[in-house]
């Protein structure tokens, strides 16, 4: 009976530590970081710059926070700061010799915990957010354009998440459907509107978001 009373306390103390990582009132404090390389090898045929070898990069980073409005439910926002850039193998004047970008923006989200052992699991819910870009295309041997885009995204998100201790998790990107509405503005070259609506399976840029949890 002692052994029994003894295990039990045991359980409830393990139970009570890993819980408390999405139990209601908890805050969670963290950085996203987004990181992705493409590098493609060809050779230009002059009918047409499909072919030519192209070289990108692409990095984020960002801060989030979260407020466990319920057990297993927060509500956050995350803010990011990326670049994109993207050269471009030689080719006859007019075809795009560079490509690069800035991009500024935020989101608030609303996100539900399945969890396993309170270890392991995934979390999903929707969002609504805002980011600005900066884009500027380089060609060879002609002007270039300089191109500014406001976009008004909205979706559901799904991601996986870890807690290896107490107070640290671990979360990475699976999968999203995004809608966004965007105006862009490229001076005398003309200005755009437009909608866009994505699927997004478990793309290949590594996207890892590391959080510190406090509170009870």
């Amino acid at each position: 009976m002692k052994k029994t009373l003894i295990v039990t306390a045991m359980l409830m103390v393990v139970f009570s530590a890993s819980y408390a990582q999405t139990g209601k009132g908890n805050q969670a404090l963290g950085l996203n970081l987004a990181f992705a390389l493409n590098n493609r090898s060809g050779v230009t045929n002059f009918g047409t710059a499909l072919d030519a070898g192209v070289k990108t990069t692409q990095f984020s980073i960002g801060p989030n926070y979260s407020y466990f409005i319920a057990d297993k439910l927060d509500l956050g926002a995350s803010f990011s700061y990326s670049t994109s850039t993207s050269t471009y193998a030689p080719a006859p004047s007019g075809y795009l010799a560079k490509e690069s970008s800035s991009n500024l923006g935020g989101i608030v989200y609303l996100r539900k915990y399945v969890m396993f052992k309170d270890l392991i699991g995934f979390r999903a819910g929707p969002y609504i957010g805002y980011n600005t870009n900066d884009a500027k295309d380089a060609y060879y041997q002609v002007s270039g354009i300089d191109t500014k885009t406001d976009y008004y995204n909205a979706g559901m998100r799904l991601e996986l998440v870890y807690f290896p201790s107490k107070r640290l998790g671990v979360s990475t990107y699976l999968a999203s459907l995004d809608y966004s509405h965007y105006k862009s503005d490229s001076g005398t070259f003309g200005h755009q509107t437009g909608d866009n609506l994505y699927l997004n399976v478990i793309s290949n840029t590594l996207a890892i978001s590391v959080s510190y949890v406090f509170g009870k």
